[in-house]
Order: structure tokens, then C-alpha cells, then sequence
């Protein structure tokens, strides 16, 4: 048996799709827990838009950016030969080759001399945006929609450029210029960092121009679906230790495929969930990890030993925030809430609150 190709996300993939039926007008923050499911999303609806639709997708996961050299190689996919050095007419030759999928999960074409004209000037990050600007102007021009979907963006918000000013924050007014003043393309920003998403909403001034996407773990009905669909037999236990996280999902499924017993796989990962957690919390006390005080993060943990979901002000702190970045907690911007990534960590906390936290 092999995993199911893809989770039924009906509601969001029309909600994309409405969204890509008009004309650019907003930035969007695709967010949500870690493994619930935001690429997977992303990807099917780039691969069911009609042919004058062209993706561009760039994903940031696993790959080293510090720099804004680095920011530019990972942006941009140089064409080298006979090609020409003018953006319009290197834009209608792209076009020529006709299938969409030239420019997913390959970042921006661009022609070998124009990259080394924008990256001998990689402190000049006007430059790279001016091209840009003029890249998507041209291909709306021949009568398609461009679409600029990043992911994993939370990675390069350490970049700074040559005034040691955060490029991101410059990006995002980019992103404003593509969407909310020029209407030329459609962007996409995809993360599960929100506290990410706090910060650049306020530093480069997003308010009326960027709107939220929520990818969730699954509802518990939908689950079920998907449970049955991996071939899951205790339905009830399996959702009491994973929920509708699909990541959990295909840990469970690979842990059932070396033979492993439901409840023994089960156990096995909230061992290892807790296991995690606990060295972490080790790697803080022993000073290997730049963190808040070890009892504020004890603290604040314990704070899920009866709880499942908080209020951000009631327990925000030094704490909560290193928890979040840590990816132990997830933020949800638009609610103010706080919660376990899944059920599976929320398990971990309440195991670990037995003797460790107690």
C-alpha cells in the first residue's frame, strides 16, 4: 500500500483558486502548523490552473541564505546559450516552450548576463526588483498570469542588505508594488513561522494589503478519511495520539510498514516526540542553546498540562516566543491564540509534566 497522494483540501483549493480568478490585489500569508499540509496545497493548485497561468515557485527549505548573494542564486534559474539578453524578447522565447511546469520548483529563468549584471550589484537590491518588476510586466503583456509563490520564507529574515537594513522587509513592499499598486502578479508567501508574519506585517507595513490563509491539521472528520485511507484500524486511538496532522500521519504509516502495532507505534513516537523535547530543554540548562531561562520554559509549558489552547497575552514572554521558534508552539496570528504544534506534542508536554515538568 502507498501513501495517498494527496489530502482533499476542497475548501482552501477554492479559495485559491477565487483568489487567482482576479486580478492581483493583496499579498497572502499562507500559514499554518508544521506538516499540515501547505506545500502539498500549493503545488496541487499550481498543477490544475489553466496554461496562461505561470508559476513561479521558490522554496527556501534547505537552503542556505545569509546572504544577498545567496538570496539572489536561490531567486533566479540561469538560462545559458543563444538566448536573448532583452527582457521582452527573453520572455516571449520562454514562452514559446509552452508547459507550466518549466518554471515550477526551478525559481525565476534569467538570462546567464543579465544574473551577472544583478549579482555583481547584489548591494544594489533595487536593481533586482526593478528587473523583476519589468520580468512579470512582460509576461502579462503576452496574456498570461504570473504567480510568485515562496516558501519557507521565515529562513532569510536574517538576510540584511548593504545598509544592514533586513531585505525582507523590502521584499514585502516589493511584494505590495507586484499585488496592491501594480496588480501584476499574484504572491504567495507560505510559512509556519507567525511570529515571522507579526513582524513583517508591522515593519513594512502591510495593513489593508495583505490578507491570511489558514492550512490547519485536519478536522477530526476528515481524519477519519485519511485514516482509513492509510489503512489505520483504531481510529479513536490513533486520533487521541495524532489528530489530523497528516505529517504524524505518514510517521504512523512508515512505523506500521517495519511492523510495527498501531499502540506500539504509537508509543514509539511520542517517546520520540518527548525525547525531543526533553533535549532541548537540556541543551538550554547546559548552555549549548541560546534560550530564556530554563524555569520560564518550564513554566510555560506546564501551562498545557490541563489546557490545550492559550490566549497569546495571557502567557506571553521570552519563553513563549523561543517555544514557538522552536516549533514546539504554534501562534495563530489572526486568532491571538497559542497551542501545541498537534496533539502528538501536546501528548509529549503532558508525559513530560509527569516528571519532568512536574
Amino acid at each position: 500500500m502507498d501513501i495517498p497522494e494527496f489530502v482533499n483540501r476542497e475548501k482552501e483549493i477554492r479559495e485559491v483558486k477565487a483568489i487567482l480568478s482576479g486580478r492581483p490585489n493583496f499579498v497572502y500569508f499562507v500559514y499554518g502548523p508544521i506538516n499540515s499540509g501547505k506545500t502539498a496545497l500549493i503545488m496541487r493548485v499550481a498543477e490544475e490552473l489553466p496554461r496562461d497561468y505561470v508559476i513561479f515557485y521558490v522554496n527556501f527549505r534547505g537552503r542556505d541564505v545569509q546572504t544577498i548573494d545567496d538570496l539572489t542564486r536561490v531567486l533566479f534559474r540561469v538560462k545559458r546559450g543563444k538566448i536573448s539578453e532583452e527582457t521582452k524578447e527573453f520572455v516571449k522565447e520562454m514562452l514559446k516552450s509552452g508547459a507550466k511546469v518549466l518554471y515550477k520548483l526551478k525559481g525565476i529563468p534569467i538570462p546567464e548576463n543579465m544574473f551577472e549584471i544583478l549579482f555583481r550589484r547584489v548591494d544594489k537590491v533595487e536593481d533586482i526588483f526593478a528587473y523583476l518588476e519589468e520580468y512579470f510586466g512582460e509576461i502579462v503583456e503576452e496574456g498570461y498570469k504570473p504567480v510568485f509563490i515562496l516558501d519557507e520564507m521565515q529562513t532569510i529574515k536574517e538576510v540584511i542588505n548593504a545598509t544592514g537594513k533586513p531585505v525582507v522587509e523590502r521584499l514585502f513592499n516589493f511584494f505590495v508594488r507586484l499585488t496592491k499598486e501594480t496588480h501584476l502578479c499574484h504572491c504567495f508567501c507560505a510559512t509556519s513561522d507567525c511570529l515571522f508574519i507579526e513582524d513583517v506585517y508591522s515593519n513594512a507595513r502591510l495593513e489593508g494589503r495583505a490578507k491570511y490563509l489558514l492550512v490547519d491539521d485536519l478536522g477530526k472528520e476528515e481524519a477519519f478519511r485519511m485514516y482509513e485511507a492509510f489503512g489505520f484500524q483504531d481510529k479513536k486511538l490513533v486520533w487521541d495520539y495524532i489528530g489530523g496532522k497528516i505529517g504524524d500521519m505518514v510517521s504512523l504509516f512508515e512505523e506500521k510498514k517495519r511492523g510495527y502495532r498501531e499502540q506500539e507505534a504509537l508509543n514509539r513516537m511520542l517517546k520520540d516526540e518527548a525525547g525531543k523535547i526533553e533535549w532541548m530543554l537540556d541543551l538550554v540548562e547546559e548552555g549549548e542553546k541560546i534560550g530564556p531561562d530554563i524555569e520560564e520554559i518550564k513554566n510555560t509549558l506546564r501551562k498545557f498540562k490541563n489546557k490545550e489552547k492559550w490566549l497569546y497575552r495571557e502567557i506571553k514572554g521570552k519563553a513563549l516566543k523561543f517555544l514557538i521558534q522552536e516549533n514546539v508552539l504554534f501562534y495563530n496570528p489572526v486568532e491571538g491564540t497559542v497551542c501545541p504544534q498537534g496533539r502528538l506534542i501536546l501528548k509529549a508536554i503532558r508525559e513530560l509534566c509527569k516528571d519532568l515538568l512536574k
